[in-house]
């Protein structure tokens, strides 16, 4: 059974990282765009579900994250525990390591919200 439409985009430094969150996403039935970074002005062809960022991306590029911000898109931000929380941060956050199911219940809850 495919999920309800838009792809889910996620931006992860880490091949690893990114390979298991894609996988874990398409057995679900996802459609899954993956990114090593974010292009400035990168925009997605097809709707967006939302978006999983892992917090790596955006150390040290304040302009990044506003542009996410900017996207209107919801975000799960993907955090290791030990960075400092971002202040006035509306995204949901999941913090490493996780479980699966734990991502897709999140990825769920955002497709309920919007």
């Amino acid at each position: 059974m495919l999920a309800s439409s838009g792809i889910i985009i996620v931006i992860a430094p880490d091949l690893g990282l990114r390979q298991s969150l894609t996988f874990a996403l398409e057995v679900e039935g996802y459609q899954v765009e993956a990114y090593d970074s974010w292009g400035k002005g990168r925009v997605p062809v097809t709707p967006v579900r939302c978006m999983i960022v892992d917090d790596q991306i955006l150390r040290g590029h304040h302009d990044l994250r506003q542009e996410l911000l900017a996207s209107g898109h919801a975000i799960i931000l993907l955090t290791d525990g030990m960075s400092p929380p971002m202040e006035n941060n509306p995204w949901l956050t999941l913090t490493k390591p996780f479980d699966g199911a734990d991502l897709v219940d999140l990825v769920k809850h955002v497709a309920r919200a919007t």
